[in-house]
């Protein structure tokens, strides 16, 4: 979903305000720090996270992935906090089954930056087999795996990566 063009200068004053300092478009916004972008989605309530995140996403390439924290370990609990908040928000507008967790919190680009990965298995690791198959064939032709059997794709998937 995006915010629609005309209300964007108004998510902005309101980030501003939370923040203290002017955003006065989306490029200031892009700009910030990770660590700001988090404190901010922190502050917000979460009937305003998916403006930010719209206005994230439209920003341009690799800004919405500041939220994953830069993998700065003061940063790690706020994005934590963040990605469980929008996840919650965004399960609850989806009631399609056939949605995959690993689509919408793994991307596989981020896969490639090992120390994002590794903070991810405990999530991997307690996702359905059935979702497992589906984004290791689809992202990396990995599988498929038999019920019960993450963590063999898990160690699987650390291996392609990390390939010679």
């Amino acid at each position: 979903m995006r915010l629609p063009d005309e209300l964007a200068p108004r998510a902005l004053a309101y980030f501003s305000q939370i923040l203290g300092r002017d955003l006065e478009d989306v490029t200031d916004l892009a700009s910030l720090p990770a660590h700001d972008l988090l404190r901010l989605a922190d502050l917000l309530p979460d009937g305003v996270l998916p403006a930010l995140v719209s206005l994230l996403k439209g920003a341009g390439p690799g800004v919405f992935e500041k939220l994953l924290g830069d993998h700065e370990e003061e940063n790690r609990s706020l994005s934590d906090r963040f990605f469980a908040r929008y996840r919650d928000l965004v399960l609850e507008a989806i009631e399609d089954q056939e949605f995959n967790p690993l689509e919408a919190w793994l991307p596989p680009e981020a896969c490639q930056d090992l120390a994002f990965l590794s903070s991810r298995q405990t999530f991997f690791l307690r996702q359905e087999i059935v979702h497992i198959n589906e984004w290791m064939a689809r992202h990396f032709g990995l599988g498929p795996y038999l019920p019960g059997s993450q963590l063999e794709a898990w160690n699987d998937l650390w291996s392609f990566l990390t390939r010679p």
